[in-house]
């Protein structure tokens, strides 16, 4: 759940230049896992939800979904750490925030489907971890880990920002530099969308050519 331009992100120097990526090819793993001590209290979000849904009932759509845009912005502030707490439980509360802003953000809002999403959304921030596929396993994109291990896309700023510190570093040849840039170039637009899935392909084939 996101509307971030990644601009400003792109330009800012890294904290740690190159932290962010070994942490892609050191070996095929995720940033982030799951624990057991959960997202805390989430009770902010809910009254949110709840005034979200409250507005909707008296059908006035253009009022929620300006509403949610406060969710949104929290929610975003929270996700890094959030994520770092509980990755599976936050996947799901971000999946259940995703589709109550798309149900809202539609060219023609449908007053069922936002208050089918919302009331999913609202049950999700009461219970957000689902059953445990023990089975499942990480996405390798180029040998790189482009999933978390129950199959949802990484943060695709996260990874553009190890493509980023990379490329500070690297020694490439010019056909390689020329490649990993244009590569960035797509997974920036991708990102930018919100398509995490194609934007972390574009971004792993581009830590693949960056790996010593």
């Amino acid at each position: 759940m996101k509307q971030i331009l990644l601009a400003t992100a792109l330009i800012a120097l890294p904290v740690a230049a190159f932290t962010g990526f070994n942490l892609y090819t050191r070996e095929p793993r995720v940033v982030a896992s799951a624990s057991s001590t959960g997202l805390g209290d989430l009770s902010a979000f809910s009254a949110i939800v709840t005034d979200v849904q409250a507005i909707a009932a008296k059908g006035d759509l253009a009022g929620a979904k300006t509403r949610i845009k406060d969710l949104e912005t929290a929610w975003d502030a929270q996700a890094s750490a959030l994520r770092a707490k509980d990755g599976t439980a936050w996947g799901g509360i971000d999946d259940a925030a995703d589709a109550a802003l798309a149900a809202l953000r539609a060219g023609t809002p449908d007053a069922a489907e936002v208050a089918a999403t919302l009331t999913a959304l609202q049950a999700t921030l009461q219970n957000p971890t689902p059953a445990k596929d023990n089975s499942a396993a990480a996405t390798l994109v180029s040998g790189i880990a482009v999933t978390d291990a129950n199959g949802r896309a990484l943060p695709c700023e996260e990874m553009l920002a190890a493509v980023r510190d990379g490329l500070t570093t690297a020694k490439l040849s010019a056909p390689d530099q020329a490649s990993v840039v244009a590569l960035q170039a797509k997974a920036t637009e991708r990102c930018n969308a919100d398509d995490d899935q194609h934007a972390d392909e574009f971004s792993a084939q581009a830590l693949a050519l960056l790996a010593p």
